[in-house]
């Protein structure tokens, strides 16, 4: 390791690495783009991809992103949505579980989507797709529905899990297990124009009957989905980084009467 890291040096701009030097790297010391991007951080280095991240995250945050492990449940329209933004920022271990396969009625707005995928498992076409956004990724893609009897084993060793769900039954079991577990969550639902996100575990107050909600008859914009997705990514980063979020306040929203609400929950 003392070599690759000599080597990084050697061959940084600025205190970047580019591309170019990856691919020399893997090819010298015959190891994986994961491998010269650890060693990027531990030399007190950075990646050229993440220039434009610029101040807003330090060198240090950036290394504690790469560090870190999410968990996605459900590769939908938010699901994909938010697994490829936290693949640009470089998030480096991240676990997809969704039993589904993608449906023409998907294509309207889910993010990896498209006709050559239809009848694909969603969890490993987004794998494929994040891992071709950022090669340096460590990606497990799970094609199980997220049960009572699997919620501890999918949760455990993870810093955040995100509710990509669109059962409410499903989102309150995994709301739940993450407060037993002491494991950072982020919720987030559209239907329509208006959408919901927050990182608070209490759902009860939400989704009191089990049933699905008024998506049934808005259905789901493309726009909204991607847009909850925003939010959502950024809830999580801030968590990994240890930086204020949402915490007990649902954030409301409506594209249609450009309409933002941060609602107390109890």
């Amino acid at each position: 390791m003392e070599e690759l890291h000599k080597f990084l040096h050697q061959n940084s701009k600025d205190g970047y690495i580019d591309w170019q030097t990856y691919r020399d790297g893997m090819q010298r010391f015959t190891c994986k783009a994961r491998t010269i991007e650890k060693a990027i951080f531990e030399s007190g280095l950075m990646p050229l991809r993440y220039k434009r991240n610029g101040s807003s995250l330090t060198q240090a945050e950036q290394h504690k992103l790469f560090e870190s492990h999410v968990l996605i449940v459900g590769c939908g329209g938010l699901g994909g949505a938010v697994a490829a933004l936290l693949a640009r920022i470089g998030v480096g271990n991240i676990t997809l579980m969704d039993d589904d396969v993608y449906e023409e009625h998907n294509l309207n707005r889910q993010f990896f989507s498209t006709p050559k995928t239809l009848g694909k498992s969603k969890a490993w076409i987004v794998r494929k797709g994040i891992l071709n956004i950022n090669p340096s990724l460590h990606v497990k893609a799970f094609t199980e529905r997220f049960e009572a009897n699997n919620a501890n084993i999918f949760i455990q060793k993870k810093d955040v899990a995100i509710d990509a769900l669109d059962n409410p039954n499903s989102k309150l079991l995994l709301a739940t297990t993450c407060k037993e577990k002491g494991v950072a969550f982020v919720h987030g639902a559209i239907s329509g124009w208006v959408g919901q996100c927050t990182t608070s575990t209490n759902l009860s107050n939400i989704y009191k009957t089990g049933q699905k909600g008024s998506e049934v008859q808005s259905g789901n914009l493309p726009t909204t989905a991607n847009f909850c997705a925003v939010l959502q990514a950024a809830q999580t980063i801030k968590l990994l980084l240890n930086k204020p979020t949402l915490k007990d306040r649902l954030l409301f929203f409506d594209l249609h009467d450009d309409e933002f609400h941060a609602l107390g929950l109890v």
